[in-house]
């Protein structure tokens, strides 16, 4: 914002603009909602990344790897909360993240970028119950994405590869792909009894 008011005040958002995208969420539960965001700090320090190596002005390259490297600090400590989680929850945790994990290394399947930013999170908002939906500019993401930066599949594999990553170390046992942890997913929802519920086409 202070870089904006500086240097591009006609890029600086109005408080009206700003307004906008400060909405109620509906209730979710804590600890899918814990993972959502441990995998949107992931994803959001690759697009950062992406976006500093795109750039050749020297100054905005350092702006967006320093962002990139505060998304990985926030990463850090949502990780450290779902730790504790494990060791308070167990199972119950394990169920969780897996079934946020296999959603988000999805990713791939989906025609948007999969971000809590992009997320439906008020249904009696719907369809304009999304923070990027209330952008002044709803496809601004998309074309950054694939028109400026160009986030391509080779990054999106880095996202996959840095959940699955994650997700290895924190249950201890190896995640290769989506379908390894999805299977995993599946052996600790029978371990709880719980009716299981196919995410997306990753089983």
């Amino acid at each position: 914002m202070e870089y904006l008011r500086r240097f591009r005040p006609d890029l600086l958002p109005t408080e009206e603009e700003l307004h906008a995208v400060r909405f109620e969420f509906d209730p979710a539960p804590p600890l899918e909602t814990l993972m959502l965001h441990f995998c949107g700090e992931i994803r959001l320090n690759h697009w950062y990344r992406c976006a500093s190596d795109w750039h050749t002005e020297p100054v905005i390259k350092q702006i967006y790897k320093i962002i990139s490297h505060d998304e990985a600090r926030h990463g850090g400590a949502y990780l450290r909360y779902m730790k504790k989680a494990l060791v308070e929850v167990g199972d119950g945790a394990r169920a969780a993240f897996s079934k946020i994990g296999v959603l988000m290394a999805s990713a791939r399947r989906t025609q948007k970028p999969l971000h809590p930013t992009n997320l439906h999170v008020n249904k009696d908002l719907f369809p304009n119950d999304t923070v990027q939906s209330r952008l002044p500019d709803p496809d601004w993401l998309e074309n950054w994405l694939d028109g400026q930066i160009r986030f391509d599949a080779d990054w999106e594999k880095k996202v996959v590869d840095r959940i699955l990553h994650n997700m290895s170390l924190l249950f201890e046992r190896t995640f290769e792909s989506v379908q390894d942890l999805n299977r995993y997913r599946k052996e600790v929802m029978a371990r709880l009894g719980t009716n299981d519920t196919p995410v997306g086409n990753a089983a």
